[in-house]
């Protein structure tokens, strides 16, 4: 039996900003550990939760004994809704520091 190698396609920022938010929404927070799982690295989780979700004020950290949770702020709330209207994302990308293509 051969096994096929499916190509996977690379998720684009704003799938990845969406994938955690929804994750998170969706349990009402997430552990650490949850979150590198759909990161796949440390090193993912440290620039995307760190250098971006709480650095921009979109989740918040609470710590518990051995444990560490992230949930959603109120601008969190209103960027998750961003990311789920693609057209309006798509509009926030066409305008950020390119000029506006004719259609």
């Amino acid at each position: 039996m051969v096994h096929l190698r499916v190509p996977t396609r690379r998720r684009s920022p704003s799938e990845i900003a969406l994938e955690l938010l929804d994750f998170i929404e969706k349990n009402g927070e997430a552990s650490k550990w949850d979150l590198t799982k759909i990161l796949g690295t440390g090193s993912q989780f440290h620039h995307w939760i760190d250098d971006f979700l709480l650095r921009e004020k979109f989740v918040e950290e609470r710590k518990n004994t051995n444990h560490t949770y992230y949930r959603k702020t109120k601008s969190g709330n209103q960027f998750h809704l961003l990311l789920k209207n693609g057209k309006i994302m798509r509009a926030f990308l066409q305008l950020s520091g390119r000029r506006l293509r004719r259609s």
